[in-house]
């Protein structure tokens, strides 16, 4: 009798700073798989547009704002620091904000789970972003690789951004007013 162990390529490893409630996009497993080129996959999955109501509604938080610091973290993990207008926070939920002036600093901490060679998403300094995600908080667990890099900066209530979860754009004003029209969308 056979045995019945299960086909390795039917699974697909799941790395281990997505959550339970934040699945991989169907290119990056097929990448982990092999099935294709890995840089095709890259850029249909990172160039791919996203409904702004659809990824407004399944976001805890929504803002737009210039890129004022970037750090690099290590492979595919980039520390953000936007300046946020009072015009540009869209949806706050439970998101830490620090007054700074004239604007606000939002932290984010944006992961790219697709292993490209280039980033995905690709933030420029000086340059505005609209930028949806989830908010960390203290019952959402952080890998253990991720922590040397992190160095406590993550806290409660700082963005993070999955290049499968989350919605990362450049500033225009056609995105603005889709974004700001979403809001009556959602339930």
């Amino acid at each position: 009798m056979p045995s019945k162990e299960p086909d390795p390529s039917r699974r697909s490893p799941r790395p281990s700073w997505v959550t339970n409630r934040w699945a991989p996009s169907a290119g990056y497993r097929a990448a982990l798989r092999g099935d294709g080129d890995t840089e095709k996959v890259c850029l249909s999955e990172c160039g791919k547009e996203r409904d702004e109501g659809e990824a407004f509604c399944a976001s805890e938080f929504a803002v737009n704002g210039i890129v004022y610091n970037l750090e690099s973290l290590g492979n595919g993990v980039q520390w953000i620091t936007l300046l946020v207008g009072s015009d540009g926070l869209y949806k706050m939920s439970r998101l830490y904000v620090t007054p700074d002036a004239a604007f606000f600093r939002v932290h984010v901490l944006v992961v790219d789970t697709l292993n490209c060679s280039k980033p995905c998403p690709d933030f420029k300094l000086g340059s505005r972003y609209i930028v949806m995600g989830r908010i960390h908080h203290k019952r959402r667990q952080v890998p253990a690789e991720l922590l040397p890099a992190l160095r406590g900066r993550l806290r409660p209530g700082d963005g993070w951004v999955g290049s499968g979860s989350g919605y990362v754009r450049r500033f225009n004003r056609k995105r603005d007013l889709r974004v700001r029209a979403a809001r009556s969308q959602c339930p």
